[in-house]
């Protein structure tokens, strides 16, 4: 038997098998390593992306927080210059400063205020909270205002960020400082997070370790509490950890206060989800076949690589603030999604980069010129050589507040946009027209003459009476204009932008004053506003420092020749300015609301000097001037008492005497306060009575005690005369209604002739006696105590 070799059974893989799976296996093993080559790839664009995007977001939040700054700046400016806010300021009067603080709020919004001394002493504080705020923290900040004229910025208030703008008030010389403040958070936060697609939060720090989370989901425990203590502008946040998405912190608050921080942070798992599905594409790919992998493979390493690449270079262009060179969208595939989201975000950030640039310096309504944007222009203009001369016009509406309160808001502010409408098409190209206020526009009118540029204004004032159409309802609007025409003085010098602006506002409060449509800036007005801006704001020191004195007028009763009652006539001698008029100062003491005091001043020195001179056995009484503002105080009868029986004088003495148009300017209250007065014995003349506008009716209703004529029917009094016929008109009138009558300007024998003939009871003027100071007046009754019997004049 024969032995034959055993043949050995291998159950191994063939040649080709394993060359198909050898080609496979690296096929599968290119395509793997291609795989997580794009997923390095594209967590690197990412990151890149998402630092890009942070720095993108810190320039983004500088113009936008940058803008809302000014803003606040521009708001807060404006209430400063506001003439009757420097008024009450000048004052420092604690109950009128918190009523600003107040109405600040109302008016732009400032939930927090504070109105400051020169010296930056806090005068007056609004605050949400009862805190106090902080005097080291305001001394820094008023020292930064007197070096660059301002200051804002954010700081932190019991524990609350809030945004502020600090400017100085001048009256014309720095009498404050005006503080006002708006929570700071919600609506950045919001807004940044828009316009960014990044989480924002605000943390403020509590303590050195201790931090507190305001806005936004950001929590200070993610990292070391002390790297945001030290104070940097711009720090980096979880760059070294990379559990945690990337963020950055933004000092928001100045170095030395409480620090305060904006925190924006990429949202890595949200900038990963347009690549989710095309990774999975690339995975799903590698599982085919061969030729069809290596093929895709080369195809999606091109398609992965280059849209990355793209991307990129796209974000650091924005991050360089470049946005005009948009990506090729190629196709309908994701990547053609991904660019065209790209292209859109950046379109998107371009345009309200665009808009908060435009809104700083431009009216929203209307998109003319905002006050700072206009006297910007103006200043250009004026610093241009080649104007010669030109002409400022500020237009005001009339009564436009009946607008909006008759027919609503909405209709005024299309109102207004139609006033904008007709301007710009009567001014010429280059002119300058701005919305300053709410009903105010500032024109710039350049090359004109003075001749020329009234003419202009005239026109462009009788533009806007013509009737309009607003919503189908007719209106039609007038409007004041103050003209300030400018040449080039012999060294070719302009006034600057703020000088013809302020002057456009003297010659504006002209129009106003003296009824005239267009007025004319007149030469020395400035000088004559600075003095009453002087006047305004030396009046309450001027009641503190003993400046003002009473001199007293005799008032005679024609037939017996006796003095019965003297006039209290308020005198002001200021140390420097010299004697001011009560025709010049009581007006500006009206509308700086000092009248009332000046009126309880003249009360309590009157019923003095009487208590005085009826101790001396004179018991006349006196006669005290109101103002149509003390008959709108319902506590005026109660003060007017207080002062009699603080002085032992009875009621019956004292005399009041109030004109028509202060009747007239609110009749019921005033007859109101004057019936109280009648009730408590104290009696009522009508003065300057002949001059106002008061029907019958309204005589027959005024509780008054006699009637006073003007002067102006008594100077030149003579027999036969117009003024003999009225004044016997008067007195006959005043005699059927029981009304005593007395005739002021008394000053000549004939003029007490024909009074005495048509039988008025009183006279007063300077026929018997000028007015006298009070160590005068008792001499001079002495002299005159059994009657006057010629003319009798000291």
């Amino acid at each position: 038997m024969t032995d034959t070799p055993a043949r050995t059974n291998r159950s191994g893989l063939r040649f080709g098998t394993k060359l198909v799976l050898i080609l496979a296996g690296l096929v599968a093993a290119l395509q793997v390593a291609g795989w997580l080559t794009v997923q390095v790839a594209v967590r690197n664009s990412i990151d890149q992306q998402l630092s890009d995007n942070l720095e993108l977001g810190a320039r983004v939040w500088g113009r936008l927080h940058e803008g809302q700054q000014r803003q606040l700046l521009e708001r807060v400016a404006v209430l400063a210059d506001d003439f009757g806010f420097k008024e009450a300021i000048a004052t420092q009067d604690a109950p009128t400063l918190r009523s600003l603080l107040e109405s600040a709020n109302t008016r732009i919004g400032a939930s927090h205020g504070a109105i400051l001394a020169p010296d930056g002493t806090v005068l007056a504080a609004r605050l949400p909270s009862d805190g106090a705020l902080p005097q080291a923290g305001i001394a820094d900040r008023v020292a930064e205002a007197r070096i660059a004229g301002f200051s804002s910025g954010v700081i932190a208030l019991d524990g609350e960020a809030v945004s502020y703008a600090l400017v100085p008030v001048f009256a014309p010389d720095l009498v404050g400082w005006l503080a006002l403040g708006q929570s700071f958070g919600a609506t950045e936060v919001e807004e940044i997070g828009e316009v960014t697609g990044l989480v924002p939060s605000v943390l403020i720090g509590e303590s050195s370790e201790v931090w507190s989370t305001r806005f936004g989901a950001w929590s200070a425990s993610a990292i070391d509490a002390a790297a945001l203590a030290t104070n940097a502008a711009t720090m980096p946040l979880h760059r070294n950890d990379e559990a945690l998405d990337p963020a950055v912190g933004l000092r928001l608050s100045a170095a030395e206060t409480t620090a305060v921080y904006l925190v924006l942070e990429a949202d890595r798992e949200r900038a990963m989800t347009p690549y989710a599905q095309l990774q999975n594409q690339i995975l799903g790919l590698s599982l085919g076949a061969a030729l069809l992998a290596m093929f895709a493979a080369f195809l999606i390493g091109r398609r992965v690589s280059g849209p990355v690449g793209l991307l990129a270079r796209a974000a650091e262009r924005i991050r360089q603030g470049e946005y005009a060179t948009p990506l090729a969208v190629r196709g309908d595939d994701e990547f053609a999604e991904l660019a065209g989201a790209f292209n859109a975000m950046q379109k998107g950030i371009a345009e309200r980069e665009e808009r908060i640039v435009f809104q700083s310096g431009h009216d929203a309504l209307t998109a003319l010129p905002n006050r700072e944007r206009a006297l910007i222009l103006l200043g250009e203009r004026l610093a241009d050589d080649q104007l010669p001369r030109g002409a400022l016009a500020l237009l005001d509406l009339r009564r436009f507040r009946e607008v909006n309160d008759l027919l609503g808001h909405g209709h005024g502010d299309l109102a207004l946009v139609e006033v904008a409408r007709r301007l710009r098409e009567v001014v010429r190209d280059g002119d300058l027209v701005a919305r300053i206020g709410g009903d105010e526009f500032l024109l710039g009118l350049w090359g004109l003459d003075a001749a020329t540029a009234e003419q202009r204004a005239r026109a462009l004032v009788k533009s806007l009476g013509a009737a309009m159409e607003i919503n189908g309802t007719p209106l039609r609007l007038d409007a004041d204009l103050g003209l300030v025409p400018f040449q080039r003085d012999e060294s070719g010098g302009l006034p600057d932008a703020r000088t013809l602006l302020r002057r456009a506002e003297i010659a504006l409060g002209l129009a106003k004053h003296e009824g005239r449509t267009v007025s004319l800036y007149r030469e020395g007005s400035d000088e004559q506003h600075l003095r009453q801006l002087a006047i305004v704001g030396e009046l309450r020191g001027a009641i503190d420092g003993h400046q003002f004195e009473l001199a007293y007028q005799p008032k005679v009763d024609i037939a017996g020749r006796q003095v019965r009652h003297v006039e209290a006539l308020l005198r002001w001698t200021h140390p420097e300015l010299g004697r001011i008029g009560p025709d010049e100062f009581i007006p500006l003491a009206e509308r700086a609301g000092l009248v009332t005091l000046l009126t309880r001043w003249v009360l309590e020195r009157a019923c003095l000097d009487m208590a005085a001179w009826r101790s001396a056995g004179f018991e006349h009484g006196v006669a005290i001037n109101l103002s149509a503002i003390d008959l709108a105080d319902a506590d005026l009868a109660q003060v007017i008492l207080s002062a009699v029986r603080r002085h032992v004088v009875p009621a019956s003495a004292i005399i009041v005497e109030v004109t028509e148009s202060a009747v007239l300017a609110d009749l019921d209250q005033a007859i109101a306060t004057l019936e109280a007065l009648r009730a408590e014995g104290i009696r009522v003349s009508v003065d300057d009575f002949g001059t106002g506008q008061s029907s019958l009716a309204q005589l027959k209703r005024l509780p008054a005690d006699e009637l006073k004529i003007d002067k102006s029917f008594v100077l030149q009094l003579a027999p036969g005369s117009d003024d003999e016929r009225i004044v016997e008109s008067i007195v006959r009138l005043g005699h059927a209604l029981g009304l005593k009558i007395v005739a002021e300007g008394v000053e000549t024998a004939d003029g007490l002739g024909v009074l005495a003939n048509l039988r008025c009871d009183v006279a007063q003027g300077y026929f018997f006696s000028r007015p006298l100071a009070v160590n005068a007046l008792l001499p001079w009754l002495r002299e005159h105590a059994d009657g006057i019997t010629k003319e009798a004049r000291p």
